[in-house]
């Protein structure tokens, strides 16, 4: 019979590993249990189960547990929130006076009839009305009849 008084070191550190290792898991479920909810009943849970039940406890824990931490959880509500409301000022469409068709009301000519609506300014590239005789923008004298050039000038 081998002398057991040679093994006895041995024993010891495989049970403070095996010690070590059990609070260590049961640690790892009480600060996941406290990221995924505020409960402190739902920690005390978390961290008794994985107490009293070493291994099979902390699978026990990670089936019931909540999928989402609550940081995902708000993260994904503030991806919700940004993505329903909307992303900037909201195109209004209106029906082209010629045609009918639904434009937005920023075109400067209508896609299906071609119809013009307005000018574009020479100097700036803002939107002019067809009547207006100088931008409102920059003071640039625009020509009434004519081909609009739709490359905007360098100022000077």
């Amino acid at each position: 019979m081998p002398n057991l008084t040679s093994l006895k070191p041995l024993l010891f550190i495989v049970i403070f590993y095996l010690l070590a290792f059990w609070l260590s898991l049961s640690y790892w479920a009480f600060r996941d249990a406290r990221e995924r909810s505020n409960s402190v009943l739902f920690h005390v849970f978390a961290t008794g189960l994985s107490l009293v039940l070493p291994i099979f406890g902390l699978f026990i824990y990670m089936i019931i547990r909540p999928p989402l931490t609550m940081a995902e959880r708000r993260a994904l509500e503030l991806e919700t929130q940004a993505l329903s409301e909307p992303g900037g000022p909201a195109r209004e469409l209106r029906p082209c006076p010629s045609c009918g068709e639904p434009i937005d009301s920023q075109y400067v000519l209508c896609p299906h009839c071609k119809t013009q609506f307005s000018k574009l300014c020479p100097r700036c590239n803002k939107q002019l009305k067809l009547g207006w005789s100088v931008c409102p923008y920059c003071a640039e004298e625009v020509p009434l009849q004519g081909p609009v050039s739709t490359t905007p000038r360098i100022a000077r």
